[in-house]
């Protein structure tokens, strides 16, 4: 019995921290808040433009057409705010990454 009630509690804290890393990161434009997962259209309309945006087109074959699989990344800076800055990273217009970096 004691063999079985340190698997269970093995396990259980397994799911936790699996959970707790699962989380997506967030971000506070005044009163609205975004996360990872939402659109380019809702973080403008949430957020504003940001300070500085980066475009990186899907890269395209020698024909000059869209290779398979290629995407469209942006890479977008707001901030300063507080002394902190954050970048956001968007796949395909998905927002991907937040990530928070005091200046």
């Amino acid at each position: 019995m004691r063999f079985r009630e340190v698997c269970i509690v093995s396990l259980l804290g397994v799911l936790a921290l699996a959970a707790s890393s699962a989380q997506a990161a967030t971000m506070r434009c005044g009163s609205n808040l975004i996360s990872e997962g939402e659109l380019i259209v809702d973080v403008i309309r949430k957020c504003g433009e940001p300070a500085q945006r980066q475009v990186v087109g899907p890269a395209v074959d020698a024909n000059g057409y869209v290779a398979k699989g290629a995407a469209t990344i942006e890479n977008w800076v707001y901030g300063p705010s507080n002394g902190a800055y954050q970048y956001l990273r968007f796949v395909d217009g998905r927002l991907v990454e937040i990530r928070t970096r005091m200046n």
